[in-house]
């Protein structure tokens, strides 16, 4: 069995047929240079060679995140890969069905369903929703299990299962272990960014090293869960033959204009991560082998047993890991405009009509059912009434309105503008959320223009609640690729206030 880590949450698997022969997987290929979803670039950036890569037999997407499925990244893949791949997608994605026949259209598609196994011929593949309670914007990423009888692969891609629950660890290693009796390899995806985040938006240097610290903490304590027992009588996947592999977030400001900014981007990293994870398992006395992939790096396992980590052939890897060293002195902060992300003008009328639609059948129902906290605490918190004030036009010239629900009226209704808002928006970037041309993470380079919070933005990202958005967008950026346009095209655009001259 291989990984080829092509950085980020792409990589390409292989694992043998019952007749010996290779089956090469290719997970989550965003391999652009910008990501569309959250208007940022990716490090490292990478050029695939695919005369010198190789085959591939099936291109596997679990979820719908731009950094997952990437329109631009996918239509150049089908004039690229010859002969044309299998394409899976989990049964979650099932309503962009004819998106995909449409914008990829030599390429089979296979859908999978919860725990019903698809034969790739000779490899047998599962896919399995998270078990987490909470609701998150990756309720739709599967997770994929690939196996052929004596060997497995596992990929967690986004859905980062609770393996601190003693239950599902037990669960997870007893798949694990069925799948895979002779050998297994457990891929995950781990995050960089919300340390990144947090560094960014510190406003000087004393916030970047409390938040720093804090995050830090936070990865101790999410790595030592992943690996400390916490009361399971066994950890079965945690044994000889198992090779846990962490690849991780590579989203950062885009090339163009990240300069200086690269010195505070990634005050966590993967080394980090694993090395914390690793010498958890050390003191535990747990068998199961570690390591970090970063992006043109593959690894071999061959009964159980981790090779040397070796280069891939045919990667060029444009950027690398000294570029990004995190230097906690450095006095960079972020001073991102409170501008919509498009500031042009626009019909108010047709906006008013739409961000009340969605405040009412969206965004009403969510705070209702999520109870997080339940609606009559929230309203009670704020003296009966929550407010959410919206500005409509441009930074040069805006007026606001505000939507109010209240005791006496659950439902949104526009009232009066007066007091402080819980929340706060520009209509440009309701509206562009509403067309498919912004999503949760769009407002990566912006400052909302007031609020203590932002759940209705983050609400429309919740993909079973806004999968009409998500085609949207999954859509126009398939157009815009047709067209030759690219994702820079997209994204840099959006960051004209910060471009290096």
């Amino acid at each position: 069995m291989k990984i080829e880590a092509l950085g980020h949450s792409a990589f390409i698997a292989t694992i043998e047929r019952e007749n010996r022969s290779p089956l090469r997987l290719l997970a989550d290929p965003w391999l652009d240079d910008h990501v569309i979803g959250d208007v940022g670039g990716r490090f490292p950036r990478v050029r695939a060679d695919w005369s010198q890569l190789g085959p591939i037999d099936a291109v596997w997407i679990s979820h719908s995140h731009t950094d997952h499925l990437c329109p631009y990244s996918l239509l150049q893949l089908h004039q690229q890969l010859d002969p044309a791949p299998q394409l899976l997608i989990p049964s979650s994605l099932s309503y962009l069905r004819g998106l995909f026949e449409q914008f990829l259209p030599s390429w089979p598609l296979t859908i999978i369903e919860q725990e019903t196994p698809v034969d790739l011929g000779g490899v047998r593949a599962r896919a399995f929703f998270n078990l987490r309670d909470q609701a998150t914007n990756e309720d739709d990423c599967m997770i994929l299990l690939l196996d052929n009888g004596q060997d497995a692969i596992l990929s967690e891609a986004d859905a980062v299962l609770p393996m601190e629950d003693p239950a599902v660890r037990e669960l997870v290693g007893e798949l694990l272990i069925e799948a895979g009796p002779r050998q297994r390899i457990f891929v995950t995806t781990r995050n960089e960014l919300e340390a990144t985040m947090a560094s960014i938006d510190a406003p000087d240097q004393q916030a970047r090293q409390q938040v720093v610290l804090e995050q830090r903490l936070l990865t101790t304590q999410l790595a030592e869960a992943e690996i400390v027992p916490n009361g399971s009588d066994t950890c079965p996947w945690m044994t000889e033959g198992t090779v846990r592999i962490v690849i991780g977030q590579g989203i950062t400001l885009p090339h163009e204009v990240a300069g200086e900014w690269n010195r505070v981007l990634f005050p966590i990293r993967l080394e980090d991560r694993v090395r914390i994870e690793q010498q958890a398992a050390s003191r535990e006395q747990l068998p199961v082998q570690i390591f970090s992939l970063l992006g043109g790096e593959s690894l071999t396992v061959v009964d159980g047993i981790a090779s040397p980590i070796d280069t891939i052939e045919g990667l060029e890897v444009l950027d690398t890991e000294s570029q990004r060293h995190f230097d906690e002195d450095a006095e960079i902060h972020a001073e991102f405009p409170v501008a919509p992300l498009r500031d042009d003008s626009r019909e108010f009328s047709s906006q008013h009509s739409q961000v009340l639609h969605f405040l009412q059948r969206r965004y009403l129902p969510y705070l209702v059912g999520q109870r997080q906290p339940a609606i009559e605490h929230r309203l009670s918190q704020n003296n009966g009434q929550y407010r959410i004030r919206v500005r409509y036009g441009t930074t040069e010239k805006w007026s606001p309105r505000d939507y109010v629900i209240q005791f006496s009226s659950i439902r949104f209704d526009e009232q009066p503008v007066a007091g402080e808002a819980q929340e706060e928006y520009w209509a440009n970037d309701l509206d562009d959320y509403f067309q498919g041309t912004a999503d949760d993470f769009s407002t990566f380079c912006r400052s909302f223009p007031g609020g203590t919070s932002h759940e209705f933005w983050d609400c429309l990202g919740m993909p079973f609640l806004n999968d009409d958005l998500v085609a949207k967008k999954i859509r126009y950026h398939f157009e815009q690729a047709s067209l030759g346009h690219s994702a820079g095209d997209f994204v840099v655009p959006l960051w004209n206030f910060a471009r290096q001259t």
